[in-house]
């Protein structure tokens, strides 16, 4: 026998012997049921699924890590309280817990996606301020969230994180990251609104407003009319894609609008030569023309408005107009002592009233979210979690196994071409 079978038989028992090593340690390391009806690991740091009666339960402290879906379409739960030593969560670990009413959430780092999913009951969440990211869908279908407060460490925030709670009127933040202005969410200087929560019904501009972001309305279904601050200059792709905003007024300071799929309001004002009127135009949208005196009026379509100019003299430019759908004489919404109708010209309407159409009104609103699957801030952190894993042990026994049949067949074939040599030769 060469030395180098020698080797490689070495190195394949080896490999073997602790195979069967790993294999038996596996099987000693039987899980172990609570009187709770909490199903840990061997060592109790794991919580691997929950077979309790349910009601408020309390997870058994020592847990680290609580698998995906632990609790995932429980109905039974109604309030769950994990405990500091907590900080690693799957996805999806209450999905689908109709009947869960609050949480807290222990020390967790992150809240994954789709963690609280269709939690239809959940009022209440204390997000604890170890948490830096909160991931697609964490939120999304809580219709009975009202409110939500974004501690100082999340730095990321998913764009559809929120989407669907109906309820959901206010977000509070104030960090490196993020800040709140009238129960939405801004980025930290306030330029770029993030999110107006899809339970508001009327809303006021922060007065460093400068970008309506992309997805800003999205899941809003209750503000109806829309009046852009004098200091916002952009509006992104997506702003107000399947909203209901069926009435917009859009200054002449905005000199970008981005596409706006699946959205086409009834009416949109603006100035002559403005970028409100070139997108107007662009997409077959009533345009109504704010200059002073110009009673102009128009539209891409063919049977576009009334060639008279704004309908009924409704100026709203126009100090001495009370027909502005109802607004009193004072409300124009490009006058900055106005604090009656639609937003703010040049400062922050402290009411936060606006032009009501067949339903509520708004002074604004936005949100930066993105496509499905990005982030407020244009990072993805939404966590990754594996719900498969390998012990590494394995891949260790697999890795000596392959050396050693390796250095046997180098061996055999160094040692078949010396013979055929010597054979040749002779």
């Amino acid at each position: 026998m060469t030395k180098s079978t020698k080797i490689g038989w070495i190195l394949i028992t080896a490999a073997l012997v602790m195979a069967v090593w790993v294999f038996t340690s596996h099987s000693s390391e039987a899980d172990q049921t609570t009187d709770a009806g909490f199903v840990l690991n061997d060592s109790g740091t794991e919580l691997k699924s929950y077979q309790g009666s349910g009601g408020s339960i309390q997870v058994p402290d020592g847990v680290t890590t609580i698998d995906s879906g632990v609790f995932a379409n429980n109905s039974s739960i109604t309030n769950v309280s994990l405990p500091n030593s907590v900080t690693t969560l799957g996805s999806r670990v209450f999905s689908g817990a109709t009947n869960l009413r609050s949480v807290t959430l222990g020390r967790v780092t992150s809240i994954p996606a789709s963690t609280f999913q269709n939690c239809m009951s959940l009022t209440s969440v204390s997000i604890p301020s170890t948490v830096t990211g909160i991931g697609s869908e964490a939120f999304y279908g809580c219709a009975a969230l009202g409110s939500i407060t974004i501690p100082g460490g999340v730095s990321s925030i998913n764009s559809n994180a929120f989407g669907e709670c109906n309820n959901l009127t206010s977000i509070s933040a104030s960090n490196s990251f993020y800040s709140s202005y009238d129960g939405c969410l801004y980025n930290a200087s306030g330029s770029r609104l993030i999110l107006v929560p899809p339970g508001k019904s009327s809303v006021s501009f922060s007065a460093n407003t400068r970008t309506i972001g992309a997805g800003s309305f999205s899941y809003n279904r209750n503000i109806n009319s829309v009046s852009i601050p004098n200091s916002a200059d952009s509006i992104e792709s997506g702003a107000f894609t399947n909203s209901s905003v069926t009435s917009i007024t859009i200054p002449r300071g905005v000199v970008s609008i981005g596409s706006q799929g699946s959205w086409k309001p009834d009416e949109m004002y603006g100035y002559q030569r403005s970028a409100a009127q070139t997108y107007a135009n662009s997409n077959g949208i009533t345009f109504i023309a704010l200059d002073p005196g110009s009673g102009s009026s128009s539209s891409s379509d063919s049977g576009g408005s009334s060639s008279s100019g704004i309908r009924n003299n409704d100026d709203p430019d126009s100090p001495d107009d009370d027909d502005d759908n109802g607004i009193t004489n004072d409300d124009d919404p490009d006058d900055p002592s106005d604090d009656n109708g639609g937003g703010s010209r040049g400062k922050v309407s402290a009411s936060g009233n606006a032009i009501r159409r067949g339903g509520a009104g708004a002074s604004g609103g936005g949100s930066s979210s993105g496509g499905r699957g990005t982030s407020y801030n244009g990072k993805d952190v939404t966590p990754k979690t594996a719900d498969f894993s390998i012990d590494v042990r394995y891949v260790m026994c697999a890795v000596i196994l392959l050396i050693g049949i390796f250095i046997m067949i180098w061996g055999n074939k160094r040692k078949y071409t010396i013979v055929r040599k010597q054979t040749k030769e002779a």
